[in-house]
């Protein structure tokens, strides 16, 4: 029993090495602009973790080949690590890098971090539809639905698709089971 706590303990220590790998890998991918053509940030960053996924299983079978294991474990144990591993950081990148890119409460946190002052309810709503809105987020989350297939573009305006309806049911199906705060985001009031 004392030996499958040893093992255990190293096939955790196994899986923080593979996530530092994926962290490392993904990161280098970022800073050198790989994949910059897909536009949806978080499915740039689920590419570059398949790939390094992939680099990481092609490496792990090398190994096996010559030496028959890795840190003494198998070939299936590996790849069992590496897919945790994987999952890990997929939750990771969605809670975390995903959330910096999209959040309107880090970009209002980071506005009163850098311009350390007091401001009004409306001071701070101005600056997030003038510093945030106006400033081409809106743009790029447009850019990005056309491109996923959400919305689509006719002429100059744009239309949710059939795809983008049932992206809706599912989230509002989500949302029954597992309900919000607020459903403001789920639910809009039309605009007058």
């Amino acid at each position: 029993m004392k030996n499958e706590f040893k093992k255990i303990g190293i096939e955790i220590l196994l899986c923080i090495m593979i996530c530092l790998a994926i962290s490392i890998s993904v990161s280098i991918m970022l800073h050198l602009n790989m994949f910059i053509s897909v536009s949806t940030y978080i499915y740039r960053l689920y590419i570059m973790l398949f790939l390094t996924m992939v680099i990481l299983i092609i490496v792990a079978f090398i190994i096996c080949i010559k030496t028959n294991k890795i840190f003494n474990f198998t070939f299936s144990t590996s790849v069992l690590c590496i897919g945790i591993s994987s999952l890990f950081m997929a939750l990771f990148f969605s809670l975390g890098p995903m959330v910096i890119e999209r959040s309107y409460t880090v970009y209002s946190l980071a506005y009163l971090t850098d311009y350390n002052n007091i401001y009004s309810y409306d001071e701070i709503r101005d600056q997030f539809v003038i510093g945030y809105v106006d400033n081409g987020a809106t743009q790029k989350r447009i850019d990005e639905q056309v491109s996923i297939g959400n919305i689509e573009k006719i002429g100059e305006n744009y239309r949710i698709t059939d795809k983008g309806e049932r992206l809706i049911k599912l989230f509002r199906l989500i949302e029954k089971i597992f309900p919000v705060t607020d459903q403001s985001s789920i639910y809009p009031k039309k605009l007058k």
